[in-house]
């Protein structure tokens, strides 16, 4: 029993430095799983969360939310553009979103965001799953989804006058 354990331990632990693990997210976010979804997908609200990570300024947000098409979401980040693309692959409202995840001008399509919203009374448990995220990159990108997530948040409650 002893080995057992110790077997299953080394191997979460060899997990945590596997190079091929996703990033993940996991977070209780106040609203409805349809209010949440949809939050991912208005191009309004895109343009209020996608500039969090690094107190970016939103130039332009393009996007048309079925599966098979493509959007752009174009950030100012210090003086430069920054073109976030993707392909949308999976849209089940309000319980699956899943796109392709890139910058212009780098390679696409390792990476995909899969994104499950769970129900529960007035609020959603939303799992976000980055696959295909570089080593030296899941810390940053842990943080950037962590950020972009509380931000999304602040666009579902009302702001008062």
């Amino acid at each position: 029993m002893l080995y057992r354990i110790r077997s299953i331990y080394r191997k979460e632990s060899l997990m945590a430095l596997d190079p091929l693990a996703p990033v993940r997210v996991y977070r209780s976010l106040k609203g409805h799983s349809e209010q949440v979804f949809d939050a991912w997908l208005d191009p309004k609200k895109i343009a209020l969360w996608m500039t969090a990570p690094a107190g970016d300024k939103s130039l332009r947000v393009k996007t048309d939310a079925y599966p098979g098409t493509a959007f752009s979401f174009v950030n100012l980040r210090n003086g430069t553009e920054i073109n976030h693309i993707g392909e949308y692959v999976e849209i089940r409202r309000p319980h699956r979103l899943v796109f392709t995840w890139g910058i212009d001008g780098q390679p696409m399509g390792a990476s995909r965001v899969a994104i499950d919203f769970e129900p529960n009374g007035n609020e959603t448990f939303l799992t976000l799953t980055h696959r295909g995220v570089d080593q030296e990159y899941k810390e940053r990108t842990q943080q950037g989804w962590e950020s972009i997530i509380a931000a999304v948040e602040t666009t579902l409650t009302p702001k008062k006058k």
